[in-house]
This record gives C-alpha cells, sequence and structure tokens, in this order.
C-alpha cells in the first residue's frame, strides 16, 4: 500500500508539472507591435555657438532639438553654392537636407514592428533619418564637437495590452576635419578626400554598441540589443541596426576620440549623408527546462509526504 502511494504522490506531482508547462507553452505570442518614435539631439552639445532648433512635433518624451548647425559658410560659391553652414538633421524634408520636418516617426498596421522568432528571417521596421551636411565653413568658425542623441520608443501590442517603453540614449562624437584640400596625406586614415578636402566623421558611443555582442540579423544586417521584456510566457529582445552605419578605421576613430572598434560614417566635404536607424523584436517562449520539471515534481511529492507524516502523527497522539 505505501507503495502505492508513493507512485500516486508521483503520478499527481508529474501531472501537475506536465499541466503546469502545458499553461505556459499556451501562451500566445505578440505577433506586432506599432510604434512611436521620438529622437531628438540632447544636451550636452559642444562647444557654445552650436546653433539649436526644431522638435518633434505633437510630443514632448525628449527634451532636445531636431537640427545642429555651425561654421560660418565659406564666402566661396565654388566650395559652399549654398551658402549654408554645417549640420546635422533629424528626418529632413523631402528635397531638403538642411531642414527638419519634425515629423513624428511611426508605423502601424502594414508597417508596424513585426515579431520573428528566426534571424535569419526577421523584418526590420524603419526609424528617423540622420543626415549631416558636410558643408564647406571657414578655419576660425565654430566646429561641433560632441553631443548626444535620445531615443525614445513606445510599442503598443497589436490587439492591445501595456505599452513598453524604451529609452536609450547614445553619445555622439564629432570631428569636423581640417580641410587641406592641397595635401590628401594630411586626411586620417580612412577618411575620404576630395578636392575641397578632408571629410568629417561622426562616431556614435555607447556601451550598447558592442561589436562583441552583437546579433547579424538574416545574413547581413548587425544589430545591437537594447531591451528586453517578457510578457505572458515570452521574452521579447529589441535590436537596433542603423543602414548607413558601419565600422569606421582605426585613424577615424583616434580622430574622434571614440575608441577602438567604433560605430559611424563618414562624409565628404561639400556632400551630405545619411543613415536611417531601424529596429527587430525577436522572441523567445519561456519553457521550463526538464531539470526545473523534476525539481518541482519531487517538491510536491515532498509536500504531500510531509502532509501524510502529520496526520499520521496526529492520528498516533
Amino acid at each position: 500500500m505505501k507503495t502505492n502511494n508513493f507512485v500516486k504522490q508521483l503520478a499527481i506531482g508529474l501531472g501537475l508539472s506536465a499541466a503546469m508547462v502545458g499553461s505556459a507553452s499556451a501562451a500566445t505570442m505578440i505577433t506586432s507591435f506599432d510604434y512611436t518614435q521620438e529622437f531628438e539631439w540632447v544636451e550636452p552639445i559642444n562647444p557654445d555657438g552650436v546653433v539649436k532648433e526644431g522638435a518633434t512635433s505633437g510630443v514632448s518624451d525628449v527634451d532636445g532639438f531636431t537640427k545642429l548647425s555651425w561654421g560660418t559658410p565659406s564666402s566661396s560659391l565654388t566650395s559652399n553654392p549654398l551658402q549654408l553652414p554645417s549640420s546635422l538633421v533629424i528626418n529632413p524634408t523631402d528635397g531638403d537636407s538642411s531642414t527638419p520636418s519634425n515629423v513624428l516617426t511611426s508605423g502601424s498596421g502594414a508597417d508596424a514592428l513585426f515579431v520573428s522568432t528566426d534571424v535569419n528571417a526577421t523584418t526590420f521596421a524603419l526609424g528617423p533619418v540622420v543626415t549631416h551636411n558636410n558643408f564647406v565653413i571657414t578655419g576660425d568658425s565654430v566646429k561641433l564637437q560632441d553631443t548626444a542623441a535620445q531615443d525614445y520608443v513606445v510599442l503598443t501590442p497589436a490587439g492591445g495590452g501595456t505599452d513598453q517603453i524604451q529609452e536609450v540614449t547614445f553619445g555622439v562624437e564629432f570631428t569636423e576635419t581640417t580641410n587641406n584640400p592641397d595635401n590628401e596625406d594630411a586626411c586620417p586614415a580612412g577618411v575620404p578626400f576630395n578636392g575641397l578636402g578632408c571629410g568629417d566623421i561622426f562616431a556614435l558611443t555607447s556601451d550598447l554598441l558592442n561589436l562583441a555582442t552583437a546579433q547579424l540579423f538574416n545574413g547581413t544586417t548587425l544589430a545591437f540589443l537594447i531591451d528586453s521584456f517578457s510578457v505572458d510566457g515570452f521574452t521579447y529582445d529589441v535590436y537596433v541596426a542603423a543602414l548607413g552605419l558601419g565600422p569606421l578605421s582605426e585613424g577615424a576613430c583616434d580622430a574622434a576620440g571614440a575608441g577602438d572598434n567604433c560605430i559611424g560614417f563618414t562624409t565628404a566635404e561639400g556632400e551630405s549623408s545619411s543613415f536611417q536607424l531601424e529596429f527587430a523584436i525577436l522572441a523567445t517562449e519561456n519553457i521550463p527546462e526538464p531539470a526545473t520539471l523534476g525539481l518541482l515534481a519531487a517538491s510536491l511529492l515532498l509536500m504531500g509526504l510531509v502532509r501524510r507524516r502529520k496526520v499520521n502523527g496526529s492520528l498516533s497522539a
């Protein structure tokens, strides 16, 4: 009889464990998120004299600017035909790279952020565009040295649910190189040179931008983990990538003071270049390990045996 009772207790424990696993596996994965993304330049912005303007329309979660500009335009119409200062612009207006549209980046429906379970079959949602206008300025002008960029993303589960908020701040190291139009060798290694001189260097800095822990998606897109959250038995890892950004040369990283293996881009003198943030979510179901199931079953069994001893002890008294 004692053996039969033991077997019954064990069967009950294992049955309850299996039921709990079945309940966990029955959880439904969120398949997509609608999103909004506010992205602006924020303090510290150095040095004094950099012009700060613009703000994203309709939201105020980030206290920043959509355009930074600096420098006195070269008086030469050949080198600076638009007679504009250099600038960094977020979401520029179509056809005018120097004017921010101030439009909030968002996606829903067919343009939502779709959840993937496979790094080789992942769709990225498009975020804000950042443009650097490298217009020729005078040598004694104010020159941007560094700033920060704050990214505030609100994810709303399709079909309803609690919003998930990701708030990330990136550092920006910027180098306005000395042009040296007659001396290509004066440019840092890996920085473009043309008839107007050396290009300029934009480098993002953040502990999150670690090449050693980056994830390769679809065999081509390098993305960085910025946040994780769990909902109803699934963990959702949020990754960011940037079309147009990549590892800079050692010379460019050194010139920007951004450390080894920095991430960024360079812009040739007299030209504009852009990058666009993009996001992906990779989901993993939280399934208990077999060892965990065994411990759970043993715990339930032990609880039953302790209870039986208490009952027997009470009767014998």
